[in-house]
Formats: structure tokens, sequence, C-alpha cells
């Protein structure tokens, strides 16, 4: 497809860019190296990339209410990866963002009001929250198993909801296409972060493979706001 509209070659610039960064820092991972640049600072700036691609989709997307789900999911994605993979703090604050972020994706799949959809998760929320008090009077649980337990609700949720949008066809070709594939990068990239949390550092594989699906996944979901049949 050849995209006439200076954003479009602007787009293609920064994907390409993207690209390159993906291979470096899977190369460093895979291979422990360690460079001027970290790896997690070369992925933080990719996922600053792909918000801009957004941006830049926003006069040429499927519709208003469309870009604009994408780009607050786009946007809280930043600061979850900010605290989780930069900063390497601040946890359960990470894990409830990036909930958010699957609740807000959720609602862009069903074009289902947001505020509704709000409100049935704080619901599960909540009901958790009161799970964990029952059960930290009889043993100390953590709370960031209630808040990783609230997030995979919410991944499932938002997949569910973009293989309804596939099945259905909600969203025009290859725009569903790339949220059904995204999600699944998304849900994959997840797996692997549970892994590696289970086995620690006794195996490279999951650390690489978070971020092996990870960055597909929010490049393919950044542009499936584009109107490709208009453009």
């Amino acid at each position: 497809m050849k995209f006439k509209s200076s954003r479009f070659k602007i787009t293609k610039i920064l994907v390409s860019i993207i690209i390159v960064i993906y291979i470096s820092f899977l190369y460093m991972d895979i291979f422990s190296i360690k460079g001027y640049v970290s790896s997690d600072v070369l992925k933080f700036i990719s996922i600053i990339l792909v918000f801009i691609i957004s941006i830049l989709g926003r006069n040429s997307s499927l519709s208003y209410e469309d870009i604009h789900h994408l780009q607050i999911g786009l946007f809280i994605t930043i600061f979850a990866d900010l605290f989780l993979l930069v900063l390497d703090s601040h946890y359960i604050l990470g894990i409830i963002l990036f909930s958010i972020v699957q609740i807000v994706y959720s609602s862009r799949y069903e074009f289902r009001n947001l505020k509704t959809i709000i409100g049935n998760f704080m619901i599960i929320f909540l009901g958790l929250s009161i799970l964990y008090l029952i059960l930290n009077r009889f043993n100390d649980v953590d709370f960031i198993w209630v808040a990783s337990m609230f997030y995979a609700i919410c991944l499932l949720t938002s997949i569910k909801s973009a293989i309804k949008a596939y099945k259905y066809k909600l969203f025009p070709k290859p725009n569903r296409q790339m949220i059904l594939v995204g999600m699944i990068f998304f849900l994959l990239c997840d797996i692997n972060v549970a892994l590696y949390n289970l086995i620690g550092e006794s195996s490279s594989i999951p650390f690489v493979s978070m971020w092996l699906f990870y960055l597909p996944s929010q490049v393919l979901l950044a542009l499936s706001c584009y109107n490709y049949d208009k453009n």
C-alpha cells in the first residue's frame, strides 16, 4: 500500500526505527550485552514511539471513539512500563495500570460504554479485595496477588472481546486481524512474565520472550487505528 500523506511516511519511518530497536534489545538480552544505552531504556523508548504512531493516526483513524480508546490505553501503558520496566518498583501500581489498559481495550473492541465496563470491573476488584481481607486474617497474603488476579481477569476479558470483534467483523480488514494478533501476542507476553516470576533467572527464555511478543503486540494495536480503506 502506498501512503501519500506525510504522516503515513513518518509512521513508516517510526515503525522502521522500532524494528531496529527491537532487534537491538533482543540481541542484547539474548547475549547479555550491556551497551551505552541499556536494553530497558531502548524498550521504553520503543513504547513511547508506539504512542506517537497512534497520535499520527488521529486524523486518519477509523473513528474518533476508536482512536480515543486506543490512545488512552497506550498512554497509560507508558506509565505502567515506567514503573515495571524503568524504575523497577511500585509493581502493584504498574499491574493496576495495565489492568486499566485492558479495561479500556475491552470497551474499544465491544463498542460499549467505558463507564459501564469500569463499574463492572470495580465490582470484581472489590470482590477480590474482600476475599483478600478474609484470607489475610488466616494467613499473610501479599496484595500483589490480588492485583495480578485482577489483571488476569481484565486481560482475558479483553482478549475475549477481541475474538468477538474478529468473529463478528466489528472492524474492517486488516484492523481486526491486527487487533486479534496483537492481543494474542499480549497474552503470550504475560504468560512469559508469569513464567519468569515463577522460575526466576534459571532460564533466559521467558525473560527474552516477554518483549519478543510484547513490542509487536503494541505496534499492531497502534497500527490498528488507521483507516486503510480511506488512506
